[in-house]
């Protein structure tokens, strides 16, 4: 029995896996970035839903790790062996079985991976404070920024000044909450519902749907014709950014072919949990057995 763990920050999801196949599907809260040690907070959510004899346990994360030794000392101790990477690995191995293609992972940040034969390129995903362009983080925390301009006069009042105050009050404090990352990246979805009838609300979605596809175009720009290219994650599920997202990609790159992902983050770590070799993906996972 294999373990498949796709850790993100809004939820984290623990599958049992035989033979490349997911089987039971945990999901727990996500991993947020001020949370102290990343390595205890993964154990502190999945250590308890282990079986005592797995095989492996693969592990896609959106964090980066303080420890990665302390935690597959821990986990081999259940497990033959473990293997860590990426969140857009996983991703990545889920949406083409593991050939050829860009996939984009969009939820609260945002990362592309593409990979072509022996060569891979992963663009953006550098965390929410200088990179993760066009995601959820990003989109609430432009709408928030529109909306406290609202509020203090720098612009004009609107749609999003008077939800911004619905939902968390006077601003202030905010930055101090220790899941304001979460916090801002929920308020995409008011962007999202607002961008209908709200001309600002609709920019940001817009320019969101840009700064996906310049992610994907660059992932995948040296790639041959034509380019697969998916995604994961909630946020294209938003018909506005999608089409914002097409649209601009068709541009960037006119070689790429959207089509949906053949299988989800957990499906990609089931089948590299099965797999004696890990491919083109191998520089990009940690391996360690006992």
């Amino acid at each position: 029995m294999d373990v498949a763990i796709d850790g993100g920050q809004t939820g984290l999801r623990l599958a049992l896996a035989s033979r490349g196949r997911v089987l039971e599907v945990t999901e727990v809260p996500g991993l947020a970035y001020a949370q102290g040690s990343p390595v205890d907070a993964v154990l502190e959510r999945v250590e308890c839903l282990l079986p005592d004899d797995a095989d492996t346990v693969c592990l896609g994360l959106t964090t980066l790790l303080d420890s990665p030794e302390k935690l597959a000392a821990r986990l081999l101790s259940v497990a033959r062996r473990v293997l860590i990477t990426g969140d857009v690995v996983i991703s990545h191995a889920g949406a083409f079985s593991g050939g050829t293609g860009v996939v984009l992972a969009a939820g609260t940040g945002a990362i592309a991976l593409g990979v072509c034969g022996s060569e891979v390129r992963q663009v953006d995903g550098w965390g929410f404070l200088y990179g993760d362009a066009g995601s959820g983080f990003w989109i609430g925390r432009r709408g928030l920024e529109a909306a406290w301009r609202g509020l203090d006069g720098r612009a004009s009042r609107g749609a999003l000044t008077s939800r911004a105050v619905e939902v968390f009050g006077e601003p202030g404090g905010l930055y101090l909450a220790p899941d304001a990352v979460a916090r801002v990246a929920g308020f995409a979805r008011q962007v999202f519902e607002l961008a209908e009838h709200d001309g600002t609300a609709r920019g940001i979605v817009e320019e969101a749907g840009w700064e996906l596809a310049r992610t994907v175009a660059t992932a995948g720009h040296d790639f041959s014709s034509p380019v697969p290219v998916s995604w994961t994650g909630r946020l294209l599920r938003d018909t506005r950014l999608f089409a914002a997202f097409r649209t601009a990609l068709a541009e960037l790159l006119p070689s790429a072919r959207i089509q949906p992902p053949e299988g989800d983050g957990l499906a990609g770590a089931a089948r590299l949990a099965a797999s004696a070799g890990l491919g083109s993906y191998a520089p990009l996972i940690q391996v360690m057995s006992r």
